[in-house]
């Protein structure tokens, strides 16, 4: 029999066996077919040949130089988008975090657009500009800077700086919540302390300061560099084939060895980078404020330092915002070549909705569907999850939250090529019919969004109110749906937008498992529409702007629901 234990004022049994059996079972409906099944379909093609098991397999990459030009080309990419976005949100959050200046919430709220704009779509608009006659190779031109175009996109040097800057720009945010939300958090009487002991400047943010940044950091970064290893989108539109991801999606008709082998690789860096980020990291905690303590440490920023926040929140904006820029104007173009400004015309977007020839009417209803019903399926089982893990006591809480944290960690495209494994030749193959199978790929994708939501709100709620239902008659169900549901509401909100926001312009699970022309979501209309001719960019610049104002819309909402809360979405 289990020992009772004192928590919130109430005796309680250590291990709820009903409670116990509710989350496990919650877990193994959607995550057992859906999440560890593809996994290890993926990891046992990694070690196995034709039914027997085959160690050499592992060190393929080592044998064959394009397999290991591939694997050294990704790591690169990851490296690199978290460098550079590294170097771009640390100033940024502690402009956010330290300092007071007029137009503060404007700013702050600018520096989260990027996140609206999935690489694969800021590419298209970004190849646009960069052209041999685009607007970036014309405007040198005209101030005399060059004598003749670059070519950006043709250079293998620049090829990859340009697929790990598009990343970079679309994920710095990721960086800078999770940065500045621990640097607002940090106790000022562990800054006092070392002051009062002589620590001043740069020893004094590298002494105490940065220990206790670098959990939250890591926690955002390490979500980057996964990120940028496995990113398809980026590398497709600039036609750089030589990475892992592009190798795994040139081999989805026929999964042969070699990508089972990638996709081991990849799957095994992914899992070991979430056991670090778990194990060590903890979500930044150890920077949190401790009780009674003053408020975080704010100054007025003034002088040079009012020019500089200015200036570097200013330029990153302006950098960001380009692929946006190139997005937009490219969707008003009926063509736009050796000219600052496009030839403009409305005709892309009376095409998008009423060509029956484009396939961008469809995919956005196809989109909005799918969206919609995964977002059903995340919000029911991140609320119940939730409830169980914040209120229950169920035995294997850490290993339930790991579990369902896994999609966050585990690359998209990973998951899309297992799911496409395993449902072959069933009622869920994709290639009958894919929106059973995307709907289903995005709900697991996305439920650690719902599940992180709903549960920061329970852990803010006192217990007080429940307990007070409970003690009037109310049974356990009456008290989750009258009192508690209604308390969180807010957040569920939150989490629903999110869930619904990424998966309208989910890239990985689209282009993999949408087979037929019919199944096209937005993603992939957009990436079919970007590599047609006569007018294909422009068109496929049109449905992004019609995806970026609907994700505009709902991490608006989102970001006014759960404020500072947003970053801890984020965390693996």
């Amino acid at each position: 029999m289990a020992l009772p234990v004192k928590l919130d004022g109430v005796l309680k049994n250590r291990f709820s066996l009903a409670q116990t059996l509710a989350a496990w079972t919650l877990c193994a409906v959607l995550l057992g077919p859906f999440l560890v099944w593809p996994t290890l379909r993926i990891l046992g093609g990694a070690v196995a040949e034709n039914g027997a098991f085959s160690a050499q397999l592992l060190w393929l990459p080592l044998r064959e130089p394009a397999l290991r030009e591939a694997l050294r080309n990704s790591f690169f990419l990851g490296i690199a988008s978290t460098v550079l976005a590294s170097l771009l949100a640390l100033p940024l959050a502690y402009g956010t975090a330290r300092l007071r200046y007029k137009g503060k919430s404007f700013l702050t709220g600018l520096l989260l657009v990027p996140l609206v704009l999935p690489p694969l779509v800021g590419a298209v608009g970004l190849r646009q500009m960069l052209g041999r006659e685009g607007v970036i190779n014309t405007l040198l031109m005209k101030a005399h800077l060059m004598q003749q175009p670059v070519a950006w996109l043709t250079n293998d040097t620049l090829k990859p700086w340009l697929v790990a800057g598009v990343a970079a720009l679309h994920l710095y945010p990721l960086i800078y919540l999770n940065l500045s939300a621990a640097w607002a958090n940090i106790d000022p009487a562990l800054e006092e302390a070392a002051e009062n002991q002589g620590a001043q400047g740069f020893h004094l943010f590298r002494t105490v300061t940065l220990p206790l940044l670098l959990p939250g950091y890591l926690s955002g970064a390490l979500i980057v560099f996964i990120f940028g290893f496995v990113d398809l989108g980026a590398p497709l539109v600039f036609d750089f084939k030589a990475v892992a991801a592009v190798k795994m999606f040139e081999a989805r008709a026929s999964f042969n060895s070699i990508a089972y082998v990638l996709a081991g690789w990849t799957t095994v860096l992914s899992g070991v980078v979430f056991w670090i980020s778990r194990r060590y990291l903890d979500g930044g905690r150890i920077a949190t404020l401790s009780r009674g303590t003053a408020v975080p440490r704010e100054r007025e920023a003034r002088g040079w330092e009012l020019a500089w926040v200015y200036a570097f929140s200013g330029a990153v904006i302006g950098v960001a915002l380009l692929p946006h820029l190139g997005v937009v104007l490219s969707s008003f173009a009926k063509d736009w070549t050796s000219s600052l400004w496009p030839e403009w015309t409305t005709q892309n977007y009376v095409r998008v909705f009423t060509d029956p020839s484009v396939p961008a009417a469809a995919s956005i209803r196809i989109s909005l569907l799918c969206a919609a019903a995964s977002m059903a399926i995340d919000l029911i089982f991140g609320f119940a999850l939730a409830y169980l893990l914040v209120r229950g006591r169920v035995w294997g809480k850490v290993w339930l939250d790991t579990l369902a944290m896994l999609p966050l960690a585990l690359p998209g495209l990973i998951l899309a090529f297992g799911l496409l494994l395993c449902f072959r030749d069933t009622p869920l193959d994709p290639y009958s019919g894919a929106l059973p199978l995307l709907i289903l790929s995005y709900a697991v994708r996305r439920l650690p969004y719902a599940l992180r939501g709903v549960a920061a709100g329970l852990s803010q709620m006192s217990v007080t109110l429940e307990e007070a239902s409970l003690n009037l008659g109310a049974t356990r169900w009456q008290t989750v749906w009258r009192v508690t549901r209604p308390l969180v509401t807010a957040n569920i909100l939150a989490a629903g937008l999110l869930t619904f926001a990424f998966a309208v312009l989910e890239v990985s699970d689209s282009l993999v498992l949408a087979v037929q022309k019919s199944d096209f979501p937005i993603a992939k209309a957009i990436y079919q529409l970007s590599i047609a001719t006569s007018g294909g960019t422009f068109l496929a610049c049109a449905l992004g702007v019609v995806g970026m104002l609907l994700l505009a819309i709902t991490f608006w909402v989102a970001n006014r629901v759960l404020g500072k809360q947003l970053g801890a979405l984020f965390r693996a």
